[in-house]
């Protein structure tokens, strides 16, 4: 994988901006000026989608096979998001709120409605996710669906203008969803665009220096904010990932050792951290705003990095020996049919 820290700095922004977004939601913060906080996480959002389509662009590149692919994003997505809904369902965490209703637990429906969490096809049957943050995972287990051909066919077409013309007729396919409704086509729209970096990232060369990026970052973020809504994530998708190429990479430690460690928990932090703000916000309701938050701020830190070395880590690597042993099975397998061949 490429080394570089620019992602890992944009992907901590992305992350913090959702626990901000929550941690104002639960204390009933739900506007700071003309600026709406309910989707100052979902621009975060969207540059996860962003992020996760270029990463696994390359990801691609480097190991092309499709069931390897498969084995390896299953056991990086499933594990912690099955542990997570098991303790909310079990503890009755009240940890499936809106916005306009925080703190509240959202019941599975039965055992089968707790298979379809589980399955992260909550979306499928239209029901309420049952840890709020997991609406997004069925959008992006569901597009690995597509990431591989869509990989195979930029391969064979390493142009910008085939992946602009369908991210438009996706546009077009969704301009009849509300506006502040999400669906799986309509996030299409904002994973494409991490397509589309990739290409960038093999065609361009950087020019800005590195250190505008955190402004670029600010700027998209205000604007977003000041014209939100989930049709208008596409543009500012595509402007985030046609612009990322064309930044030099950051260098300044002070900002880059913080970023690499946030990157590396933001998966934990983005499960996890709504079940901090429960301990600090909901369980301590009744003491000062300061003990409040450092009652969210110390699970904040503790149940990532938990949730990394005890289940993310662990399940990382039994799923990269399982698909190892897979391409091996099929690449014998292989072999063996090409020896079978008659030679005439």
């Amino acid at each position: 994988m490429r080394d570089l820290p620019n992602l890992d700095f944009v992907r901590s922004v992305a992350v913090i901006s959702v626990v901000v977004e929550h941690t104002l939601l639960a204390l009933g913060i739900k506007q700071i000026g003309p600026f709406p906080v309910a989707y100052m996480g979902v621009l975060g959002v969207f540059v996860f989608f962003v992020l996760t389509a270029l990463v696994l662009m390359w990801s691609l590149e480097r190991k092309p096979h499709t069931l390897d692919f498969y084995i390896r994003r299953w056991f990086r997505i499933y594990p912690l998001a099955i542990a997570a809904i098991l303790v909310t369902v079990l503890l009755h965490a009240p940890v499936g709120g809106t916005p306009a209703n925080f703190f509240l637990y959202t019941h599975p429906g039965g055992a089968i409605g707790i298979l379809v969490q589980m399955a992260l096809l909550q979306n499928v049957i239209h029901a309420p996710s049952v840890l709020s943050v997991l609406w997004t995972l069925p959008y992006e287990v569901q597009m690995y669906l597509l990431l591989p051909p869509l990989y195979f066919f930029v391969r064979r077409n390493f142009s910008l203008w085939p992946l602009l013309l369908i991210w438009g007729l996706v546009l077009l396919q969704c301009r009849y969803v509300p506006a502040d409704q999400n669906n799986f086509a309509v996030a299409i729209g904002y994973f494409l665009p991490g397509i589309m970096s990739y290409v960038a990232f093999g065609r361009w060369k950087p020019s800005a220096p590195g250190w505008l990026l955190p402004f670029f970052l600010l700027t998209i973020w205000l604007l977003f904010l000041y014209h939100c809504n989930f049709h208008k994530g596409w543009y500012f998708c595509l402007v985030i990932a046609l612009a990322l190429p064309l930044f030099k990479q950051m260098k300044s430690e002070v900002v880059l050792a913080p970023s690499r460690i946030i990157a590396r928990y933001s998966y934990g932090i983005y499960i996890t951290h709504p079940f901090a703000i429960v301990i600090g916000l909901y369980l301590l309701r009744g003491c000062s705003l300061p003990v409040r938050l450092l009652g969210e701020l110390v699970p904040l830190v503790v149940l990532p990095f938990i949730a990394y070395h005890v289940i993310e880590h662990p399940m990382m690597r039994l799923g990269s020996r399982l698909a190892a042993r897979a391409e091996k099975k099929y690449e014998q397998r292989e072999a063996n049919r090409y020896r079978e061949i008659p030679n005439f």
